[in-house]
């Protein structure tokens, strides 16, 4: 009994890893800041860490969720009550998980309990320990992540605005050829493109963005390309060639990679 209770509680908790691991980085995958691969990457090893975590901080949790006070404490030391717990939860979670159905574990968990409670020791089970540590708690959480979560975002819009920073804002980090020319003797000039690292802060119509801040960093056209180095070429002049007689004789090496999705102004 007590290998098929250790199987139980680890389906269990595979069932609870396969249900809520994304939930909380799914808003990375469904913003597109990066991949499901990635989004799952980071969701495993943030939950690891959660699970190594719990071991000093849900001591509480393990106590409630024993079934003390709820049933009678004779059930909570019963193998055949516990398996039926882990395997009716288990399974609630599963096909919920295979069918798309927004549910927690806890709800899972909670139902088992009250359920082989109720074949076990029938009018035995508490209702009020029921409703006091286990309902209400599931129905007053929603609010509060509702406040906490309009309450958040006000506090970073106010500070968005403060800072002049628009929805449109993006930030492009790359290389742009930077044009040299050497003076030679004979009067030849030798030009040549070197690769420098620039940041541009700009907005999704290509335009300059408009707060200091961003006015602060580099003044080159939003989106910015990372481009190989420019082939030397020389001409003869009579004078010092400017910056846009350079770029005539310079022509960069067509290989380039965008650093932004946007095109160029």
């Amino acid at each position: 009994m007590t290998f098929l209770l250790l199987l139980a509680v680890c389906f269990l908790a595979y069932c609870n890893g396969a249900n809520d691991n994304f939930k909380g980085v799914a808003s990375l995958f469904g913003s597109r800041t990066c991949s499901y691969r990635a989004a799952i990457s980071w969701a495993t090893v943030t939950t690891f860490a959660g699970s190594v975590a719990a071991i000093v901080l849900a001591e509480a949790l393990l106590k409630k969720f024993s079934g003390k006070g709820l049933v009678p404490d004779a059930l909570t030391t019963s193998p055949s009550f516990l398996l039926a717990v882990a395997l009716g939860a288990g399974a609630t979670v599963m096909v919920a998980t295979l069918t798309g159905f927004p549910v927690s574990t806890t709800h899972g968990l909670t139902g088992a309990l009250v359920g082989a409670g109720w074949v076990a020791a029938g009018g035995q089970v508490n209702l009020g320990a029921l409703g006091k540590d286990f309902v209400l708690p599931l129905l007053v959480s929603p609010v509060l992540a509702v406040a906490a979560g309009a309450m958040i975002y006000l506090l970073f819009r106010f500070a968005r605005l403060r800072a002049g920073v628009t929805k449109e804002l993006c930030v492009c980090v790359g290389v742009e050829p930077q044009v040299v020319a050497m003076p030679q003797p004979g009067g030849l000039f030798a030009a040549q493109a070197t690769p420098q690292w620039t940041v541009t802060a700009g907005t999704e119509s290509g335009k300059p963005a408009a707060s200091a801040a961003q006015r602060a960093m580099s003044p080159i056209p939003s989106c910015a390309g990372l481009t190989q180095p420019a082939a030397m070429s020389s001409i003869r002049s009579s004078g010092t060639p400017t910056r846009s007689h350079a770029a005539t004789i310079v022509r960069p090496s067509r290989s380039s990679v965008r650093m932004c999705d946007r095109p160029p102004p």
